[in-house]
């Protein structure tokens, strides 16, 4: 796997605690929202905005939690997209957790045409171990 540049960089907060959908033998199934104001750089530079995003997700007791992710993201000029996304991370004991996922992108604008061929890598680094504020990265995937 190739990682091509950066390009975006933002903080991401809950928008809350969320909602339980199930509880059984194969984790808790959760669905919660959260929202990113993100800076653009690299190919994505002067493209700053925000995104906004549902993910449901299921955390086992032990071992790797799954998401699913779908959402949109507009920018300060006003373009709008949509985005759908598949997000793992490790069960650890202590320490603030991370994640990492791909997502892809569907833009109608001429200006982020170029996200339709888009598949990025993402990376969350939780500040707290709620992941109530969370720093997110998301790099192109070559």
């Amino acid at each position: 796997m190739v990682l091509g540049e950066k390009l975006w960089e933002g903080t991401a907060k809950s928008a809350g605690a969320g909602s339980i959908k199930s509880v059984g033998a194969e984790g808790v199934i959760s669905e919660y929202s959260w929202s990113a104001q993100m800076m653009g750089m690299g190919r994505a530079k002067g493209i700053d905005g925000s995104i906004h995003v549902t993910a449901v997700g299921k955390m086992p007791s032990k071992g790797v939690a799954t998401e699913k992710e779908q959402g949109v993201f507009m920018t300060m000029s006003g373009d709008r997209g949509v985005l759908k996304g598949f997000s793992m991370m490790k069960i650890m004991m202590g320490g603030n957790p991370k994640a990492v996922g791909l997502w892809s992108f569907m833009a109608m604008s001429e200006k982020l045409s170029w996200m339709n061929e888009l598949i990025a890598l993402v990376t969350y680094e939780a500040q707290d171990p709620m992941w109530m504020e969370s720093k997110i990265t998301i790099c192109e995937w070559k």
